[in-house]
């Protein structure tokens, strides 16, 4: 399995799974920036995210920018806490949509 992978379980819905960090989030976010030209909105699953730092909340605001840019709807859903953590140390975890 590489580092950082996604699947596509159901329409909308998109599940993150491995570790998102400075050596996978640019992989992910080019791998993943096709799913907002066509979805009116779009879940991310992040229940299968084992570690996350820092650059995981910046590709969390960039998948935001690009779903502001394309009008998507946008909401994480199985948040780990650790990375919920991170968004409260930093100061965004309300513009994260978390259900």
């Amino acid at each position: 399995m590489a580092d950082c992978s996604f699947s596509q379980p159901s329409a909308g819905e998109v599940k993150i799974e491995g570790k998102l960090d400075l050596t996978t989030v640019t992989a992910l976010k080019k791998q993943t920036s096709g799913l907002f030209n066509s979805a009116s909105e779009i879940q991310f699953d992040l229940s299968a995210v084992s570690q996350s730092n820092s650059a995981a909340l910046a590709l969390l605001l960039e998948w935001l920018k690009m779903a502001q840019q394309h009008q998507v709807s946008l909401s994480f859903r199985n948040f780990p806490e650790h990375l919920r953590e991170l968004a409260r140390v930093y100061g965004i975890e309300q513009d994260l949509k978390i259900v």
